[in-house]
């Protein structure tokens, strides 16, 4: 745990490289271990906002403690300009959806946190 999601129309977002930078920049942001990170991206096609189709993308991150608040504000804020800088993905279009999930309700490795 942290979970990273990202949905993006922006066909050069679906690979290893982009994936590995977005889970170090979590990593960072939450003060977690990379290798506690899991990050995923999914190329949607038919992805639209405002029902016009320009580069978009939804950002889902999940954690167990580290979010919330102010703080959140500061990982939108690079999560967004990380899509930016390499996607091409104007920050107006960009949702960013951050949880903070109790630990009985995230497992690893069959068993949950708590």
């Amino acid at each position: 745990m942290p979970v990273v999601e990202i949905k993006t129309n922006v066909k050069s977002a679906d690979s290893q490289d982009f994936t590995a930078k977005v889970a170090h920049a979590v990593a960072k942001l939450l003060s977690k271990p990379v290798s506690y990170v899991m990050a995923f991206v999914t190329y949607a096609p038919s992805m639209t906002m405002g029902a016009e189709g320009s580069p978009a993308a939804y950002v889902g991150i999940d954690s167990i403690g580290a979010v919330g608040g102010s703080k959140n504000n500061t990982i939108a804020a690079e999560i967004t300009d990380l899509l930016g800088a390499e996607l091409g993905v104007a920050a107006d279009r960009v949702y960013v959806h951050i949880r903070d999930n109790d630990r009985n309700d995230i497992a690893l490795s069959g068993k949950t946190f708590a």
